[in-house]
C-alpha cells in the first residue's frame, strides 16, 4: 500500500465514523454500545493526534481552522459528556430524537469537507501518476452508501415532520398558526441539509440518480410545487419514495463492506508491522448500515 492509498484510507475511515452517527436519528429500541463508543473515540481522536487528517488540516490555514472547529464542536455537541443527544446510562444509550436535525447540522459539512480532501488527493495521484484505483473504488462505494443513507434517514425525518405540520393545521382549522410556523421552519431545513447532499453529489449512475429524483419529486409534493400523481395519495407516494431509499441502501451496503473491510485490514496491518498506528483503528461494527 503506497503512501496515498494509506492516506485516502485513514480519510475514509473518518467519513464512515461521521456518516455512521445518521444510525442516532432512526427510532431504533436499541443501540450498540460498543460502536457508539468506537464512534466516539474515533471522530476525536483523528484531529487529537498527529493523523493525515491532521496534517491536512493545519496545511489548510483558516478552511482548515475552521473545520477542525467543527469537528470539536460536532463531538461536543453530540459525543461529549455533557451532550443532551446521546447519553450513556445503566440502560444502554439513550437518544433524544428531537435532535436530529443538529446531527443533519454536523455530518454534512464534515462529510462533504472530507470527501472534498479525498478529491484533491486523486487529482494529485492523477498528476504524479501514481496508483490509488483500490481506495478509489472504496471511497465510491461510501460515496454511494452516505448518500443513501443521509436521503434514508432525511425522509423519514420529513416525513414525520410533514405529519406534524399537517396535524398541526387541522388543529387550527386550516390556518397557520405558531405551532405550524414552528415546524415549517424544521421542515425548510430539513430540505436544506437534503438539498445540500444533492448539489455535492458527484455519482452519475442512473442507480443512485433514479432514486435521488424521487426524493426530490417527494418534496415538492410535499410543499405543492407539484400535483400528486393521478390516483395515487401522500402515503402511497411517501411509501414509495422510502421503498426505493430502502432498496438502495440495501443493495449498496454489502458492496462497501466487501471493499472497505480489507483495505482498512491491510493498513492496521502495516501499521502494525511498522510500530504505530497510521490512523484511528477500525471500529466495531464500523460501516455499520443505519
Amino acid at each position: 500500500m503506497n503512501q496515498i492509498t494509506q492516506v485516502m484510507t485513514t480519510l475514509i475511515h473518518y467519513k464512515v465514523a461521521v456518516r455512521d452517527t445518521l444510525e442516532y436519528t432512526l427510532n431504533r429500541p436499541e443501540f450498540n454500545i460498543d460502536a457508539y463508543k468506537e464512534k466516539k473515540r474515533s471522530i476525536l481522536v483523528e484531529v487529537d493526534q498527529k493523523t493525515p487528517l491532521k496534517n491536512i488540516i493545519d496545511n489548510s490555514g483558516e478552511n482548515g481552522q475552521k473545520l477542525e472547529a467543527l469537528i470539536r464542536e460536532f463531538y461536543e455537541t453530540v459525543y461529549g459528556d455533557s451532550s443532551t443527544i446521546l447519553k450513556l446510562a445503566d440502560d444502554g444509550l439513550r437518544v433524544d430524537h428531537a435532535q436530529h436535525q443538529v446531527i443533519f447540522k454536523y455530518v454534512l459539512p464534515i462529510h462533504e469537507n472530507i470527501e472534498g480532501m479525498l478529491i484533491g488527493l486523486r487529482n494529485d495521484a492523477a498528476k504524479n501518476n501514481l496508483d490509488c484505483k483500490e481506495a478509489t473504488a472504496v471511497d465510491l462505494a461510501e460515496e454511494r452508501l452516505y448518500r443513501g443513507v443521509f436521503y434514508m434517514t432525511g425522509v423519514s425525518h420529513l416525513v414525520k415532520l410533514f405529519g406534524d405540520y399537517n396535524q398541526a393545521r387541522r388543529e387550527a382549522k386550516g390556518e397557520e398558526s405558531a405551532a405550524s410556523r414552528f415546524i415549517g421552519n424544521d421542515i425548510n431545513e430539513t430540505v436544506s441539509y437534503l438539498s445540500g447532499v444533492r448539489a455535492n453529489n458527484h455519482l452519475t449512475d442512473e442507480r443512485f440518480n433514479g432514486v435521488q429524483d424521487k426524493v426530490f419529486m417527494l418534496i415538492d409534493f410535499m410543499t405543492g410545487r407539484r400535483e400528486l400523481p393521478m390516483g395515487k395519495s401522500f402515503g402511497d407516494v411517501i411509501r414509495e419514495t422510502q421503498d426505493a431509499i430502502a432498496g438502495y441502501v440495501r443493495e449498496v451496503e454489502p458492496v462497501f463492506q466487501q471493499t472497505y473491510l480489507p483495505l482498512v485490514q491491510e493498513l492496521v496491518k502495516e501499521a502494525q508491522a511498522n510500530g504505530g498506528q497510521l490512523g484511528g483503528k477500525p471500529a466495531e461494527g464500523d460501516g455499520e448500515k443505519a
